[in-house]
């Protein structure tokens, strides 16, 4: 009799044990965008996969200002994984630019949505080529935008700068209000497709749109790999009934460095097995593939990503870590 009490205590306490272990639960942030834009509706997908498939893994999808923030956030401590952009964590991970003195401890995951250039000037303007901005007024975007910071790489392969004309430095709502107006002659914007403001103006004002000139962009897609050549897809907005060449990048994936590998393989798994459902919640998901995975990756990769890419046998896999060290 006292051998089976024995016995059962033990077993007792062996439940009691493991039990926590068995129930444990991996609570985790990931930084996005407002509410309802399209960061933001990328990551609720992500985190209704894993509501749906991946019961001890519970993703919350935190609102904030942006890529550039996430970042900070990361950097804090506050979020273990973020939606940014490929220059912005490339600075991050150098303690260079806005992160001067504040290096963040960031490693790639995975590249994502397509950001395009657009740049729509009304239908009867004189402007043809981004050299025809002199003089002109031009929205290039709010200090510290991501897309401001792009506009300011296109604009120097053109051997120009704002000084060269009138800049407009607002949000793309006020950039497309004022050339609905005729207070502004052109807007510059990177970003996803289509974007809302300029859905709205090129409903309310027959437009033009700017493409991109691949000779002199050569030397800035040689210097800076994380951009390349697209085309914005014809009939995306009123009018607009041809494909238009443009200079474009892949948003970036990233986790915070101590981030374990286990979490970070599972995330990744999480994605590529579920990118046919993902591509139903936003069309980000649609322009995701595992072959183009790498595409403007600009920094290290987190080692549970590499142990993905490996395993799934990713072709640009060992000459993207040659070129980052690893």
């Amino acid at each position: 009799m006292q051998s089976l009490i024995k016995t059962l205590f033990t077993a007792l306490l062996v439940l009691c044990v493991a039990a926590p272990a068995a129930l444990a639960k991996e609570y985790i942030s990931v930084g996005a965008n407002p509410v309802g834009m399209a960061l933001y509706t990328m990551g609720a997908g992500l985190s209704d996969v894993a509501h749906k498939q991946y019961p001890d893994i519970d993703i919350t999808i935190e609102a904030t200002k942006g890529g550039i923030h996430n970042l900070f956030l990361l950097g804090q401590g506050e979020i273990e994984f973020a939606f940014t952009a490929p220059n912005a964590a490339r600075d991050a991970y150098d303690g260079k630019g806005k992160y001067e003195g504040k290096k963040v401890p960031v490693l790639g995951m995975f590249s994502h949505q397509i950001a395009f250039q657009q740049i729509p000037v009304l239908a009867d303007s004189k402007i043809h080529t981004p050299e025809d901005f002199k003089g002109q007024r031009i929205g290039v975007g709010p200090p510290g935008a991501l897309s401001r910071n792009d506009s300011m790489n296109f604009l120097g392969a053109y051997g120009m700068s704002t000084n060269d004309f009138t800049a407009f430095s607002e949000t793309l709502p006020e950039m497309a209000e004022k050339m609905k107006n005729g207070q502004l002659d052109a807007a510059m914007w990177f970003g996803g497709i289509p974007l809302s403001p300029l859905m709205d103006l090129a409903q309310s004002r027959p437009l033009r749109w700017i493409a991109a000139d691949e000779q002199k962009l050569a030397g800035l897609l040689a210097t800076n790999p994380i951009y390349f050549l697209a085309d914005l897809p014809a009939n995306l907005y009123p009018y607009q009934d041809k494909p238009i060449r443009s200079l474009a990048y892949r948003h970036s994936f990233v986790a915070r460095a101590d981030v374990s590998e286990e979490l970070v393989y599972t995330l990744m798994k999480m994605v590529f097995e579920n990118l046919d459902y993902l591509g139903t919640i936003h069309r980000g998901w649609k322009m995701t593939s595992f072959e183009n995975a790498l595409q403007s990756m600009s920094i290290p990769l987190h080692p549970g990503a590499i142990r993905y890419y490996r395993e799934k046998g990713h072709p640009g896999l060992e000459e993207y870590l040659r070129k980052t060290a690893q």
